[in-house]
């Protein structure tokens, strides 16, 4: 067996005995879940936030309370229209305009229920029904100072709730509200921003009522709202786009996040690897049977074993769990977004920015790691060349808004930037040419004799010494 596969077969067993390999093979699938469920799941299991309204005027008041109700059900009816877009698109017409035809939120969400329930029963797997954000509570106290209890968190409702924010509107001496908002999550403004829309109303009722015109006319004029669809000029069809359409941009951002931690994280194990090694003065053994260039090599595919194990075990289990998914996805929202994922220009991005991706940070963090002598000196080191190697993440977000920029376009043929950046623009028409392009010029980066490939074996005869190198075994 040829030098080079000693090395990585060493490597490849050294890794899958550690216990800790096994907990992460097991573990990641359920982490990375709950971190892409999680949100959307605590999201629908939070409770309404409780808020109270204190104001001089009682039609100050009943404005924002409307504006609050107002605002709930427009989120509802946008949950809802978004979840039939995706789902039934036949359906989303009626269900709205059943929606619409109803008294009060609670009654709209029902109809339109009613309506898919009689004719696109699949449709209900997971048709929205959450409470709204906020719950509008009559003010335990007639001041704001004796709702600072409520507020605290010292005193609770009768029924055992407590108050997330209060809002004290007043009127200053030119007669113009005063929004004064009073909670203890002092980054959340939603409530003001609420608040501020319904009073700004009420001023413009006042004014037209000044000049003699009625107070309706507000309301007219603040439903002047133009209707927005947006059009894919690829498209042949003549309906607008929908989830199904941006489903795979959204995947695509996940999987060059995904990409990116998982890439460096094997580079890193690497870098550690090499360090260890050389504290324990295993280096200078190995060194007397094989070059460094064999050794960097070897490595390189040690690792990458073992990432293909992890890969062999998620990809089976990840894929099964998609393509179950994606059978469904004409009557089931996650359905489409598994769809997304399966997309073919994307897998191939994928698989080919993690190679070549992994070769080229791997080759670098070996460099790195044969030039330092403990962990301690490898993070200093570490420090800047981290901050060089994410300026690709850096570009991830231009990306996804405009992936055809003629900045985007060349930056995805540098090789440090293209393993992301291709995967972005696979979504938006990317031709296999051009990935296949893309894909070539970082293959013939990492073969290509390159820096990293000669700091590390200068490094490594550095470090060692020369006369290790020079009792190397001849032949």
């Amino acid at each position: 067996m040829s030098p080079i596969l000693l090395v990585a077969r060493r490597d490849y067993f050294a890794y899958i005995g550690a216990w800790g390999f096994w907990l992460s093979l097991l573990t990641a699938p359920v982490i990375i879940a709950v971190l892409l469920f999680g949100p959307i799941l605590l999201a629908r299991a939070e409770p309404p936030r409780v808020l109270t309204i204190i104001a001089e005027r009682s039609t100050d008041a009943d404005a924002v309370k409307a504006a609050f109700a107002a605002s709930a059900l427009r989120d509802a009816r946008g949950d809802i229209a978004a979840y039939l877009s995706a789902t039934a698109p036949s359906m989303q017409a009626p269900a709205i305009a059943a929606f619409d035809a109803a008294p009060d939120r609670v009654a709209a969400i029902a109809a339109a229920r009613d309506v898919v329930a009689q004719r696109a029963p699949n449709a209900l797997t997971a048709f929205p029904s959450a409470l709204p954000r906020y719950q509008l509570v009559d003010p335990p106290a007639s001041r704001i100072e004796d709702l600072r209890p409520y507020l605290d968190g010292t005193q609770m409702l009768p029924d055992g709730r407590s108050i997330y924010g209060a809002l004290n509107i007043r009127r200053s001496e030119a007669n113009a509200p005063i929004i004064e908002y009073w909670s203890t999550a002092l980054s959340h403004d939603e409530p003001t921003n609420v608040a501020h829309r319904a009073l700004r109303l009420e001023m413009q009722r006042e004014a037209l009522a000044a000049q003699g015109l009625p107070a309706s006319e507000a309301e007219r004029l603040q439903g002047f709202d133009p209707e927005i669809v947006q059009f894919d000029p690829r498209s042949s069809g003549a309906e607008g786009v929908t989830l199904r359409e941006r489903a795979p941009f959204y995947a695509a951002l996940a999987l060059a996040f995904v990409l990116w931690s998982i890439v460096f994280s094997v580079a890193n194990m690497l870098l550690n690897g090499v360090i260890e090694e050389k504290s324990n003065k295993i280096l200078d053994t190995l060194l007397t049977s094989v070059s460094p260039l064999q050794m960097l090599i070897g490595k390189l595919l040690g690792v990458a074993a073992v990432s293909a194990t992890l890969f062999l075990f998620w990809g089976a289990l990840g894929g099964t769990l998609l393509t179950m998914a994606a059978e469904r996805a004409s009557d089931n929202i996650f359905g489409q977004i598994a769809a997304a994922f399966l997309e073919p220009r994307l897998l191939v991005a994928f698989f080919i920015g993690f190679i070549a991706g992994y070769l080229m940070y791997g080759s670098i963090f070996l460099a790195l790691g044969s030039l330092c002598e403990s962990v301690q000196e490898a993070q200093t080191l570490l420090g800047p060349v981290a901050l060089v190697l994410a300026m690709p993440m850096m570009l991830v977000t231009p990306a996804l808004d405009n992936p055809n920029a003629p900045i985007i376009e060349m930056a995805s043929w540098v090789p440090i930037f293209t393993p992301f950046l291709m995967l972005i623009r696979a979504p938006s028409g990317l031709s296999w040419i051009e990935i296949a392009g893309q894909g070539s010029l970082m293959f013939l980066t990492v073969l290509s004799p390159l820096p990293p490939r000669a700091v590390f074996a200068g490094g490594v005869v550095g470090q060692v010494g020369l006369s290790n190198w020079r009792r190397k075994p001849k032949g």
